[in-house]
């Protein structure tokens, strides 16, 4: 089995088709960066699997998939996704996909997703939950949120992560990066403020940068552009929980600030209803404090 990942994140390309390696039934693994792309290569390989992000720049992966049957293509297509609600999932079963799986996701659920294919079966794989179902909720339920947050970093990037309470958040000091989210309406929904180092250390984590290298990194108090586009992957998963309420929200934007610098976004912290601090430990790639405010 061939199979075309379709995503705009390089890191996420990457995690993928290293999942995809580990499963005995695929043959070979090929990358597009946009829907466009993929269109233009479809008719020049043999693919019998796509593998398609859902919010890309340009043509959307639903978007591709529609015009993909409304042009009779048969291929089986499935979404590897952070979108996670039930309106998501009817939109991509409904319009021919095969299964969703949801970010983070093990490699077990994107082989069932696999495997359902090969069996015939077009079954979702296991990892396209709906909120409320499982997963993160019932994690963030039985551990606190810091059990929550070190599940959902362990299932991102495959490594061991500690996760404690710290009284204070990131220090004003340090280097820091910043995601906001919005609500289903657009609204300022919360915000995750990450001290650089470890934002420097997940970001190298995700695509398996050697850690001497994010540790190079962390200590300018910057991230390069490929460092950068990872801590967005990393931010898009955290929108799972980074409400306290467990209220669906979506990445906006991801922003880093130098050393003593105010984040524009200091009075809206001040006066948030919940605030919860956290050090991170994530091992081979150092340690920093996080912080996931609820708006």
């Amino acid at each position: 089995m061939r199979v075309l990942v379709v995503d705009d994140s390089r890191a996420m390309r990457m995690i993928v088709s290293r999942e995809l390696r580990e499963i005995d039934a695929v043959t070979g693994v090929l990358e597009a960066d946009s829907a466009e792309a993929a269109v233009e290569l479809l008719p020049t390989e043999p693919i019998d699997l796509i593998l398609c992000d859902w919010n890309m720049g340009g043509m959307t992966g639903l978007e591709l998939l529609q015009a993909l049957r409304a042009a009779e293509w048969t291929t089986p297509f499935g979404f590897v996704t952070s979108e996670s609600s039930d309106e998501v999932r009817s939109a991509a079963l409904e319009a021919g996909a095969a299964f969703v799986v949801v970010k983070p996701f093990t490699g077990a659920e994107l082989r069932a997703g696999v495997e359902s294919l090969l069996a015939g079966s077009g079954q979702a794989a296991p990892g396209a939950t709906a909120p409320g179902t499982g997963g993160v909720e019932g994690a963030e339920e039985a551990q606190g949120r810091e059990g929550a947050l070190a599940g959902i970093l362990e299932g991102l990037l495959r490594l061991p992560v500690r996760v404690a309470r710290a009284r204070e958040g990131p220090a004003r000091q340090v280097a820091r990066w910043t995601a906001d989210y919005v609500d289903a309406e657009g609204g300022d929904a919360a915000l995750c403020v990450v001290e650089t180092p470890i934002a420097s250390g997940l970001s190298a984590a995700l695509t398996m940068m050697p850690p001497a290298a994010a540790a190079e990194w962390a200590s300018s108090g910057a991230l390069p552009d490929a460092l950068s586009e990872s801590f967005h992957e990393v931010a898009n998963v955290l929108a799972k929980i980074v409400r306290a309420d467990g209220a669906r929200c979506v990445l906006r934007s991801v922003a880093g600030y130098a050393p003593g610098e105010k984040l524009p976004a200091a009075e809206q912290i001040a006066q948030a209803p919940v605030c919860d601090h956290f050090e991170v430990a994530l091992e081979g790639y150092g340690t920093g404090v996080l912080s996931l405010v609820t708006l």
